[in-house]
C-alpha cells in the first residue's frame, strides 16, 4: 500500500508525482491528480509562450526564438508523462490505457474522451490496482507527511481561471500571427 497515492494531492504535488512516474503505465491516477498534473503542464507551456509573446512585443526577437525552442522541447519532455498519466486515469475507471485512441476521432472523439477523464474513478479495487485520492490532506496531515494540502474549490477556480488566461494570449498571438502572415505576405511565408 506504500507505493499507491491515496491522497487528493495539491498542484505541486500532483505536478512531482507525475513527473516521478514519467513512464508508469500501470496502477491508476485519481482525477484530481491527473488534472492537477494537467494543470501543471499546461502552466509551464502557458508561461513560456507568455514570455514568448512579451519577447516578441518588445522586439527580443532572438530570446523569442530562444523562447519558442526551449518551448517545443519541454512540450516533447511532456509527451511520455502525458500519456502514462492519462493511461493511468483510464485504469481509474475500469478502462484500458488504449481508450486514449478514442481522442483521434474526429469533433466525437474529442467529446468522448473528455466524458471519460472527468468521470469518478472506480469505488475500491479494479483490475488495474487499488483506488487513489481519496484522503483530503488537511493541515495537520500536511505537517506530518510533508505534502501541500489539498486545494479548496476556490484555489482550483483560480488555477482554471489563470491557465484559461494565459492559454488564451498564447492562442490569441498565434491567430494574430497567421492573420498576419495571411495579410502580408499574400499567403507565402
Amino acid at each position: 500500500m506504500a507505493s499507491v497515492n491515496v491522497y487528493n494531492l495539491n498542484y505541486t504535488d500532483a505536478f512531482k508525482l507525475g513527473i516521478k512516474n514519467y513512464a508508469n503505465f500501470k496502477g491508476r491516477a485519481s482525477r484530481c491528480e491527473y488534472w492537477r498534473f494537467m494543470a501543471g503542464m499546461m502552466m509551464v507551456q502557458g508561461t513560456l509562450g507568455v514570455v514568448a509573446v512579451l519577447c516578441n512585443g518588445v522586439g527580443l526577437f532572438n530570446f523569442e526564438s530562444i523562447i519558442d525552442t526551449i518551448t517545443m522541447l519541454v512540450a516533447l519532455f511532456f509527451v511520455i508523462p502525458n500519456l502514462a498519466i492519462t493511461a493511468r486515469r483510464m485504469h481509474d475507471i475500469g478502462r484500458s490505457g488504449w481508450t486514449q485512441l478514442i481522442s483521434f476521432i474526429p469533433i466525437i472523439g474529442f467529446f468522448i474522451f473528455l466524458n471519460y477523464e472527468l468521470k469518478r474513478g472506480d469505488e475500491g479495487e479494479n483490475g488495474y490496482g487499488e483506488r487513489t485520492g481519496f484522503v483530503f490532506v488537511t493541515r495537520e496531515m500536511s505537517l506530518t507527511t510533508g505534502l501541500e494540502e489539498t486545494p479548496s474549490r476556490r484555489q482550483d477556480w483560480i488555477m482554471g481561471i489563470t491557465i484559461f488566461i494565459l492559454q488564451s494570449i498564447v492562442f490569441g498571438d498565434t491567430i494574430g500571427d497567421i492573420l498576419w502572415y495571411g495579410i502580408n505576405a499574400n499567403g507565402y511565408i
